[in-house]
């Protein structure tokens, strides 16, 4: 089964979005904090990841280097609150296989989470 961790601070959108994986036959992760994540991505294999870059307590494009870092081909679909250019412009460096920015269309994610789940599968 393939694995999709969510990592936002937004409790009903991790539910939300958990919700409708699910349903599409998905093992889903949560996480609440960046730091969270990579214990998940150090500990277990994911198909992809959904990353919030805005976070209260670590600079969300750090985190995301490490995350690529760990596995350079983990397609991450990065979710931003607000419309700053620089939070566009650091996801399309760092390579992130899809940018939402908040609020965000549940089927567009979805169709995103699907795609790079088959990608994932397609590099294996």
């Amino acid at each position: 089964m393939q694995k999709v961790l969510i990592c936002d601070p937004d409790d009903l959108f991790r539910c939300n979005l958990r919700s409708v994986l699910e349903l599409k036959g998905l093992c889903i992760q949560e996480a609440s904090r960046p730091g969270e994540a990579v214990k998940y991505i150090l500990k277990e294999r994911f198909d992809a990841i959904v990353f919030n870059l805005q976070s209260n307590d670590i600079n969300g494009t750090q985190i995301f280097s490490v995350i690529k870092t760990i596995d350079y081909k983990l397609p991450v679909i990065v979710v931003t609150d607000n419309n700053e250019p620089l939070s566009s412009v650091s996801s399309i460096i760092h390579e992130s296989f899809r940018l939402f920015q908040k609020p965000v269309d549940r089927n567009e994610i979805e169709e995103a989470i699907l795609e790079a789940v088959r990608v994932k599968a397609n590099d294996k």
